[in-house]
């Protein structure tokens, strides 16, 4: 009897890829650190006290200048535009938990907290230095998504929320990100915002439009139209680090473990949930975290970003 070998042919395994949908604010806390990452992004925990004032001061003014601008995209005039954003910023503020009526200096004289009042002043100084803007609008506080990476494994949708796009004529259409801040620090091209930008924008170039709330500088030092220029090479060197950090982020839910990264603690003053929580003995973490947060709105691109502080 003569052995026969049969051979069996395997069918056809579909593997199905796995999707992600990423933003530059979530794969930035990803590179920081993945504790913050499920803290802040997937358990949405944020200060009981509400958001930084940093951040609420912001929120006031992308409001301002989105209906502003989508008053100028509805044919209004300049004035009129001006007048519709700042009724819109009033509203903003209404509902601001930790934008005070007027500034809070620290002991140095410096603004701690912005107040609301300095943020009227402060766009009202903004519309003055731009009131011979050339630039024509296009689009106003838009979402895009566009897949920009995929493989035999995954699939991944980036999402930007664009302040504004504009035809500055000159550099041609490009997309443009309100900044508020207090320090005018060098701006640093290395951003995965300003990149992912440009992806969905199909462009190489962004304005990053900084406002500033220094008190003492004149307006032409405080609000500022920095340009920041990308090369095809370093576009496509992103697309390969948002696919990298797509399956790291895949394989953390998975293993449902997020550890600790200590070299973002001391960043930006400070990790909000460094000492309530990370310097916590882990039995009482939760515990701290009853006493010190609350669940916040779950996060989507449509949020504004941090302002810088």
């Amino acid at each position: 009897m003569t052995d026969t070998l049969i051979q069996i042919e395997a069918p056809n395994i579909i593997i199905k890829k796995q999707n992600v949908i990423l933003d530059a604010t979530v794969l930035t806390a990803l590179m920081n650190c993945e504790r913050y990452l499920d803290l802040r992004f997937n358990r949405n925990l944020i200060p009981i006290n509400g958001n930084s004032n940093a951040l609420e001061a912001g929120i006031v003014v992308h409001k301002i200048l989105e209906e502003y601008t989508k008053a100028l995209l509805h044919g209004d005039s300049r004035n009129v535009a001006i007048q519709i954003g700042m009724a819109a910023g009033d509203e903003a503020y209404k509902i601001a938990e930790n934008v005070p009526e007027d500034n809070v200096l620290d002991k140095q004289g410096k603004v701690k907290f912005v107040g609301y009042q300095w943020i009227i002043a402060t766009m009202q100084q903004y519309f003055e230095r731009w009131k011979n803007d050339s630039w024509t609008p296009i689009e106003s506080e838009k979402v895009h998504g566009q897949v920009v990476y995929e493989d035999e494994e995954v699939r991944v949708l980036w999402k930007a929320k664009l302040d504004r796009i504009v035809d500055t004529f000159q550099d041609g259409i490009l997309p443009v990100d309100h900044k508020s801040m207090k320090m005018n620090r060098d701006t640093i091209k290395l951003n995965n915002q300003f990149m992912g930008q440009c992806l969905v924008a199909k462009t190489r170039k962004v304005c990053i439009d900084k406002i500033g709330w220094q008190r003492s500088l004149k307006p032409e030092e405080k609000f500022l139209r920095v340009m920041i220029n990308y090369t095809d090479q370093q576009l496509a060197e992103q697309i390969g680090v948002i696919g990298y950090y797509a399956k790291i982020l895949l394989n953390l839910k998975e293993q449902n473990y997020y550890p600790p990264r200590y070299t973002y603690c001391d960043k930006y003053n400070g990790c909000m949930y460094r000492r309530d929580i990370c310097e916590s003995n882990p039995d009482d973490r939760e515990r701290m975290i009853q006493l010190n947060f609350k669940q916040g709105e779950t996060w989507d691109p449509t949020n504004p970003d941090d302002s810088d502080d």
